[in-house]
């Protein structure tokens, strides 16, 4: 790490049960760990200013106009009335670089301050919004012909990520968790951008906390329970299984959202277990058999990273971030489409050693992977983007 500079971290989700709220709690608990001037404006459920040490924490709370975007994640129009108590609270912090988390409520705050206060900005990529609302929309339109809904799913996807790029372009850096972002945001914005990987906690995700005995193929799912996670697919992977003669599996669902009672109505043989936390949440992963995610939204996917930490292999689709956290074959399946997606599980629901051999792999390739080295970097970039403020403000 070149140096520390004090950061303003703006986080649209913090409590929230997802990714990137995952990474936000890590991200000031490194801040808190190494003695960083870190201050964290985010939402809560009181208004509220707390100094920890180097720590500062700025609480806002949302108001009663305020709608769900994303299940507990909530949007306020009417957040911009705390402008004043935000600006307090960066003059007494005087921050070499804003960190804007996405583009709700909170990191909107943030834009606006890093823009006119003359602040240098970051901005970091979480969630592929623009699929997300594609995906919602052509749930709604599901009764098109497939091509149709395909040609407006697409133009939806552009519209939106084109409105995205236009507010990701007032931060002077952009930090994506996948290549394939990272080259789409840079050549969209014009920015530098650069790549903001996952870490793992391989001490509290552990295959030693396995312990199932039986021999039935435990089919696993961590996440939410929506649609652009593509989870009525299970409908489609248990009668795939069924045709196949296979009768000794079972899913096990970790999460919750507005696809659990269909879930219910069409899956013979399936536990939907809520969310879990703690150490319920660590046995769960490691009493599974395979790791089945097939969304195709996802920028990175957290939770193939905690399944291999936890000696899990993962299969998943070729669309979005989690490919790159597999070696095909090897600590893991990356398949070309469903169809192959399909065959992937019933080939290995009828080779269960080929799974049993590896689960050491896929740890290995989880441990290589720490939350401290991905924090050491951001800072790295925090660093940069003060750099290169001024020869590229807007």
């Amino acid at each position: 790490m070149i140096n520390f500079p004090r950061v303003a971290l703006f986080a649209d989700t913090f409590y929230e049960t997802n990714g990137a709220a995952n990474v936000i709690r890590r991200l000031e608990n490194f801040a808190r760990e190494k003695e960083l001037p870190f201050l964290c404006v985010r939402a809560g459920s009181e208004t509220d200013f707390i100094r920890k040490g180097n720590l500062n924490i700025l609480e806002l709370k949302r108001s009663r106009l305020s709608f769900p975007i994303d299940g507990k994640l909530k949007y306020d129009p009417r957040l911009w009335r705390y402008r004043k108590l935000v600006k307090e609270k960066l003059d007494e912090f005087q921050p070499d670089v804003i960190h804007v988390t996405g583009l709700n409520d909170v990191s909107q705050l943030g834009f606006y301050f890093a823009h006119y206060e003359d602040i240098s900005a970051i901005a970091s990529w979480h969630t592929n919004a623009h699929e997300y609302t594609a995906c919602r929309l052509l749930r709604a339109l599901s009764w098109l012909p497939q091509n149709t809904q395909k040609i407006i799913g697409k133009k939806v996807e552009s519209f939106v990520m084109r409105g995205l790029m236009k507010l990701l372009y007032l931060a002077q850096i952009q930090l994506a968790p996948n290549q394939e972002l990272v080259d789409e945001i840079q050549k969209m914005t014009r920015r530098p951008s650069f790549l903001m990987s996952r870490g793992v906690d391989t001490k509290f995700l552990n295959p030693n906390k396995r312990k199932r005995k039986d021999s039935t193929l435990v089919l696993g799912y961590v996440g939410r329970l929506r649609p652009e996670k593509n989870v009525r697919f299970f409908a489609e992977i248990e009668q795939a299984l069924q045709n196949a003669g296979v009768e000794n599996y079972k899913f096990v669902l970790v999460g919750e959202g507005g696809e659990d009672e269909w879930l219910k109505k069409n899956l013979q043989n399936a536990e939907l277990t809520g969310v879990l936390h703690g150490e319920e949440l660590a046995r769960a992963y490691a009493d599974m058999d395979l790791l089945v995610f097939p969304s195709q939204t996802d920028a990175f996917g957290n939770v193939v990273l905690e399944a291999m930490a936890s000696g899990v292999p993962a299969v998943v689709m070729p669309q979005g971030g989690p490919k790159f956290l597999i070696e095909d074959g090897e600590d893991g399946f990356i398949a070309s489409d469903e169809t192959d997606f399909l065959e992937t599980i019933i080939r290995l629901a009828k080779q269960p050693q080929r799974l049993a051999e590896m689960r050491n792999n896929a740890r290995i390739a989880a441990c290589e992977r720490s939350w401290e080295r991905v924090f050491e970097d951001v800072y790295d970039k925090y660093h940069l983007s003060t750099l290169v403020s001024k020869q590229i403000r807007v």
